[in-house]
Parts: structure tokens; C-alpha cells; sequence
């Protein structure tokens, strides 16, 4: 018997009803499922369970850190040696003190001053690099100083004279003319590096005396000396150096990389004199932490860093000579017009006055009505 349109009629809205409740249901039952399998899931020990497995990130890749004192390095002395087959990056970072004194201690490779060398050895344990990073071919003048006479803990890299510089009339020939010390005070356009230890040295070495000899009493009273005579004539390396090729200054003294560097300095007519019983040489070192994760690389960045290609390459990337030389040729390749004959020998080496500690700071005072105990434990009495 067919139904009536009334019955059809009334089925309607659960017919429409029927697919929604039967997904709801399929969708309770699974989450039920999952429930009552986690719920009864066997633990294991948690020496037994895998460790969460992590993505490695590039930015938690090894660096070798290496800390540098004076010119930084090219980058593309970096780049170079990164690009070597399983080596890491190099980060450079500048080698400052603390506020309370110290010195970094977290470095793979050091690149400092020599008179730096001990100073940051109270902190730092240098590594023996004898038979790891060999001297051979490093010019012997560069060798056994005194900072570190037997050549275990140190390498000499990289080295800058200093000389007189001077601005010349346009025309004037390629020639060296030795400076006269005596006429430093008199000498017009003159501004020297508010460095009185620097000048103090040279201040000695013009008297024909060796610079890191005679004690205290003598690098005073020639700081002194140098101090009164030069009193208004001085100011940053920076301010000489800017002031020598604006024109402004006429005379300075500092360190040839400066003019390497920049060759086209003054419309090239700025000219360098030496002091006929030689001149100052400022040289860096390296060393390498004795207790470094990454020593094997460490050396071998300092053994980059000697390479004949790196050091042939300081000339017209950096301005400081290269170690590698053979005597009486220390400045071939350079762009410069440097004198010949045996001034180089007579040079110095600016290794006084070492850098004086600095102490950290005392500790607060808080409580000054504690009592001091005397000898055998009894408060001390006025």
C-alpha cells in the first residue's frame, strides 16, 4: 500500500539528520580508540626510549674563534680558509680587555701585539707549537725575542715599521732622507701620535741608545723629555694620519702600513725618512690556546696564515711585511720606495714598556661594624 504524502513528508528531516550523526559518531569512536590505546600503551624504561631526534641548524655549526690586536684580517683571507675541505668558519673578533681587566679567554687563536704576548699569557695557556708550526723560511731577524726566546708558544706573522713621514713639493725624486730627531720640536707642520711611551722609545733611540734597556728611570725621564718637547704637537694616530695626506701636517711618525694601504695618500707626495741608526718595528704575533676544542685547526689556521701564497699576499691586502723574507730583502714585492743598506738591522723592536695589569676592582664594604679577632681568637681591642 503506498504511503501518504503525510508519512513521506515527516521522514524527511531525519533522513537529512542521518549522515551528520553517523559522522559524529565514527569520529567519537575514534578519538575513544586513540584514548584507550595511549591509556594502556606499555611504558618502557626511560633509558630504553629514543631521544627526541634534532634538526641540526647551520648557525650552531663549530667556529674556530680567533681574536685579533691591530688590523683585522681580510675577509677573504677567512673565506679562503673556510673554503678548504673540513674546515670551519673563522670568526674574527678584536682583542679588547674587560672592564675588570682581563683578557678573553674563550679563543682558538690569538693575533697580537708581542708586547701583548705575556701579558695575555697570565690568562690564556699558550700551546706548544714547536714541530707543529714550523719556523722554517721566517726571516731569523724575527726570532728568539724576548717575549718568547725559545720560540715554543709563538710565531711571528706580520711586521710594521714605523718611520717619519713627510709631505714633499711636487717633482721631488724618489729618495730617502734621513731625519734629524733634534728638529722634531722645530720642525714645521709637525703632529706626532699621543703615544708617549711610542715616543719615548724613539726618543732614546735617537740618543744612540738601545730602547728596551736602562730601567724605569730612564723610559720616565724620556717620557718626560718627550712630553715637554712636543707639548701641543700631538694627537691620535688617526688625526696625523688624516692631517698628513689633507696637507694639514707636514711631519708625523707612523706605521708604514698606513701608506701601504692607502697608496694614493696625498696625491702620492708623501715621502717616509729613517733614522740612520734604524727604526721602530711594531710586530705581531700569534699563539694558539693550549686548551682549544678545535687545536688541530687552530694550527693549521696559523700555519695558513705563514703559508708563502698569505704572506706574499700581506703587501697589498693588509701593508705590514712579511716574515717570510730573505734578509735584506724584507720589503720585496712592496709598492713603496724603502731604503736599502742596513738600517732593518739596526731596527728595534718595540717590546717596552709591557702593558701594566689592571687590577680588578675591591670588593664593597658593607658591614664596618664587624668585629677584627687578634691573636688567639680574642676580639682585637684599641
Amino acid at each position: 500500500m503506498p504511503e501518504s504524502p503525510d508519512s513521506q513528508d515527516s521522514q524527511k528531516p531525519w533522513d537529512s539528520r542521518r549522515p551528520g550523526l553517523i559522522g559524529l559518531g565514527l569520529l567519537a569512536a575514534a578519538l575513544l580508540g586513540f584514548a584507550a590505546g595511549h591509556w594502556f600503551r606499555p611504558g618502557l624504561p626511560e633509558e630504553q626510549r629514543l631521544p627526541v631526534p634534532s634538526v641540526p641548524s647551520v648557525f650552531q655549526a663549530p667556529k674556530l674563534i680567533v681574536y685579533q690586536e691591530g688590523a683585522a684580517l681580510p675577509q677573504l683571507w677567512l673565506d679562503t680558509f673556510a673554503s678548504a675541505p673540513g674546515h670551519p668558519k673563522a670568526e674574527l673578533r678584536m682583542l679588547v680587555r674587560a672592564e675588570n681587566g682581563t683578557w678573553p679567554t674563550d679563543g682558538d687563536v690569538y693575533l697580537l701585539k708581542a708586547r701583548s704576548f705575556p701579558e695575555v699569557g697570565q690568562s690564556v695557556a699558550w700551546a706548544d707549537l714547536n714541530g707543529r708550526i714550523p719556523l722554517d723560511g721566517i726571516n731569523p731577524v724575527f726570532q728568539a725575542q724576548a717575549f718568547d726566546p725559545s720560540n715554543l708558544k709563538s710565531r711571528p706573522w706580520r711586521v710594521s715599521p714605523w718611520f717619519f713621514m713627510k709631505r714633499v713639493a711636487p717633482g721631488t725624486p724618489h729618495k730617502v732622507a734621513f731625519a734629524a730627531p733634534a728638529r722634531w720640536a722645530n720642525e714645521a707642520g709637525g703632529l706626532f701620535p699621543d703615544n708617549p711611551d711610542l715616543l719615548a722609545a724613539l726618543w732614546i733611540k735617537s740618543q744612540g741608545r738601545p730602547v728596551n734597556l736602562g730601567g724605569e728611570g730612564v723610559h720616565t725621564l724620556a717620557r718626560q723629555q718627550v712630553e715637554a718637547a712636543l707639548a701641543g704637537r700631538t694627537a691620535s694616530e688617526e688625526e696625523c694620519w688624516r692631517g698628513l695626506k689633507d696637507g694639514q701636517v707636514q711631519l708625523t711618525f707612523l706605521p708604514a702600513w698606513r701608506l701601504v694601504l692607502d697608496p694614493q695618500a696625498g696625491g702620492g707626495l708623501i715621502r717616509w725618512a729613517v733614522l740612520p741608526s734604524g727604526t721602530i718595528v711594531d710586530f705581531e704575533v700569534m699563539a694558539v690556546r693550549q686548551d682549544s676544542p678545535r687545536l688541530e685547526m687552530a694550527m693549521r689556521f696559523a700555519e695558513f696564515l705563514l703559508a708563502p701564497s698569505q704572506q706574499a699576499a700581506l703587501l697589498g691586502a693588509t701593508g705590514y711585511f712579511p716574515v717570510r723574507s730573505r734578509p735584506g730583502q724584507e720589503w720585496a714585492g712592496s709598492t713603496l720606495i724603502v731604503p736599502s743598506g742596513t738600517w732593518f738591522d739596526r731596527s728595534e723592536f718595540i717590546l717596552w714598556p709591557y702593558p701594566k695589569p689592571v687590577p680588578p676592582p675591591a670588593p664593597e664594604v658593607t658591614d664596618t661594624n664587624g668585629v677584627t679577632p687578634g691573636d688567639g681568637g680574642d676580639p682585637k681591642s684599641e
